[in-house]
This record gives C-alpha cells, sequence and structure tokens, in this order.
C-alpha cells in the first residue's frame, strides 16, 4: 500500500521528469497526474511502478481525468464535455 507522502513524492518526480522532456510546467503536468489518479485510484499503484509509462499508452490523456483543463482556444473544458464531443463513454 502506498503512503501518501509516497505517492506526493512519485508525482513531483514523474512531474518534473516529463516537464523537463517537453518544455511543459511541471505543475501543469501534476494536475494532469492528480486529475487521472482521482478519477481513476485504481491506476494509483501502476503509476507507483510504471511512473512515465501511463502518459505513453494514454492512460493519463485528458479525457480520463477529473478536472477542467485550457484548450488551445482558450476554452475550460471539463472531462466529461471532452468525452461527449468524442463519442466515448463516460
Amino acid at each position: 500500500m502506498t503512503t501518501a507522502l509516497e505517492l506526493l513524492n512519485k508525482i513531483a518526480e514523474v512531474s518534473s521528469a516529463v516537464g523537463w522532456q517537453s518544455n511543459t510546467g511541471a505543475v501543469e503536468t501534476a494536475g494532469q497526474i492528480i486529475s487521472c489518479l482521482y478519477a481513476n485510484p485504481d491506476q494509483i499503484e501502476r503509476f507507483i511502478t510504471e511512473g512515465t509509462g501511463l502518459f505513453f499508452d494514454g492512460t493519463f490523456a485528458f479525457e480520463n481525468g477529473s478536472l477542467t483543463w485550457h484548450a488551445t482556444d482558450g476554452r475550460v473544458i471539463s472531462p466529461s464535455e471532452y468525452r461527449a464531443a468524442k463519442g466515448l463513454q463516460q
């Protein structure tokens, strides 16, 4: 069982690495991780083990999270709106 501190450390570690590699902010990356783990807590142990792998396989895609984000056109989009627009299951 992962402790809260272990989870926070892993989020910070992965966010910093992904942010550095992709030239994006680690804060934004951490938000994406939290959004997806909150919506899919069953993925926490996998995240602790695999880290960045969850970005590569689509587990951490925006539509799989629970928090809103800014679209490139400036609109604030919710995951449920995005899933509905793409015809994905809610």
